[in-house]
């Protein structure tokens, strides 16, 4: 999604708080680090887990963290008793051009060529999308109206002069936050919570802005538990990876300690990465050791080999585009932040590669082109773009063969961008 504009305005706004030092309008009880957790049940390991962290998060198998769950074997091996391949599905964030990402899915489910992924990783729209990508097929038409219905009301109503100069953020996303609010209830985690009982695994990261430090969620095992606090959490989660700072609203996530009710507050996971597989810090031979013990439980010769495939669907375009810089603070602020989030992705991407190499695993890689025109910066859910991203993405996924199997050729790629 273009927000070149929206940085700009946040930007000045900003500046505008500086000078005239309002009170913020989000009022906290922010928890400190010396107040420990533990007496807290939806806050334990096996639902999140920093991000930056040395630990063993199950990919292939149950890693360290999670419960244990009887493995669903029709997700290894099909009624002919040949083994299946092992699918991880990526998803970055890019706001509106979610868009393709949601067409690619629909089309490869048309195709016949969507698989069920084992592991569902999403960072801000990436977590909206990954979130239907996990529930499957039967979600198609949800995913299909959200991403070409929607519009810009439908997210965000504008603030006022003044109220900008106290509010936490540059647009009022409440309609965004009542939307998720509404698609999110019991029985989607209900649907999340069987899928997590037959091993499989969606992960979406945030960013603990208290912390300065991003934070995994497992899902899955936020619906295991039951009551209004899970769905809650749930919502929250999703909306928070979400939560672009300074434009969307962060979302304060409530923490009950011994009665008292604390809060942390969480923004987009794009903030520390743009799409993700493992956690930074994994240890890949785990993974690998996994593999073997899940082979072991088919019961089948120790000759049998298990494929894996990490897919990664990468919701923008890549390449680096020449514009002419305007000297001044918003303008120069706006093009450097731009730049360090692209950088970021590319970064990211080259992660997931070797992460995949790490783990035996076949790399496929779908992104957006430059040949599709950007959409209007000060109307970046205009559904009419949406429709023409989501129709692109579809015929992407009619088509096995646009997927590449290494990191982006660049220099390719930034060639291509000068024709646009």
């Amino acid at each position: 999604m273009k927000f070149g504009f929206l940085v700009r305005l946040a930007l000045v706004t900003g500046s505008c708080a500086l000078l005239t030092a309002c009170a913020p309008s989000l009022q906290r009880n922010a928890l400190t680090p010396d107040i420990a957790l533990s007496s807290e049940a939806m806050f334990d390991p096996s639902i999140r887990t920093w991000g930056d962290l040395t630990h063993s998060y199950d990919v292939d198998g149950q890693g360290t963290y999670l419960r244990p769950i009887q493995l669903d074997k029709s997700l290894l091996n099909d009624l002919g008793d040949k083994t299946r391949t092992i699918d991880h599905l990526s998803i970055s964030g890019g706001g509106a051009e979610g868009a393709y990402g949601a067409g690619l899915l629909n089309g490869l489910s048309d195709s016949g060529q969507r698989p069920e992924y084992r592991l569902v990783t999403g960072i801000s729209t990436g977590a909206i999308i990954g979130l239907h990508a996990f529930l499957g097929e039967d979600f198609d038409p949800e995913l299909r109206e959200l991403y070409t219905q929607t519009t810009d009301k439908d997210i965000y109503k504008k603030r006022g002069l003044w109220a900008l100069t106290h509010s936490p953020s540059l647009i009022d996303t409440t309609p965004f936050e009542e939307m998720v609010r509404a698609f999110i209830d019991r029985d989607i985690l209900d649907k999340v919570r069987e899928q997590h009982l037959r091993g499989r695994l969606f992960l979406v990261k945030t960013t603990h802005l208290d912390a300065q430090r991003s934070v995994i969620w497992n899902m899955g095992e936020i619906a295991l538990h039951q009551g209004d606090t899970a769905v809650n959490l749930f919502q929250d989660v999703i909306i928070a990876s979400a939560a672009i700072p300074g434009v969307f609203n962060p979302v304060l996530i409530s923490v009950n300690i011994d009665g008292v009710v604390y809060d942390e507050m969480h923004v987009d996971g794009g903030v520390v990465s743009q799409v993700f597989f493992m956690p930074n810090y994994f240890d890949v031979s785990e993974a690998v050791d996994n593999r073997r013990q899940l082979i072991e439980q088919l019961e089948v010769t120790e000759e049998t080999q298990i494929n894996s495939k990490v897919w990664v669907i990468s919701n923008t375009r890549l390449g680096a585009k020449w514009s002419d810089t305007t000297p001044s603070f918003t303008n120069i602020m706006g093009r450097s932040i731009q730049t360090m989030i692209k950088y970021q992705r590319r970064d990211n991407i080259a992660q997931i590669y070797r992460q995949a190499q790490e783990t035996e695993s076949d790399f496929h890689h779908s992104y957006l082109p430059h040949l599709i025109p950007k959409g209007q910066p000060d109307k970046p859910f205009n559904a009419g773009y949406m429709q023409y991203l989501y129709c692109y993405g579809y015929l992407r996924g009619l088509d096995s063969q646009h997927w590449e199997d290494t990191p982006p050729d660049y220099w390719r790629i930034q060639q291509e961008a000068k024709r646009f």
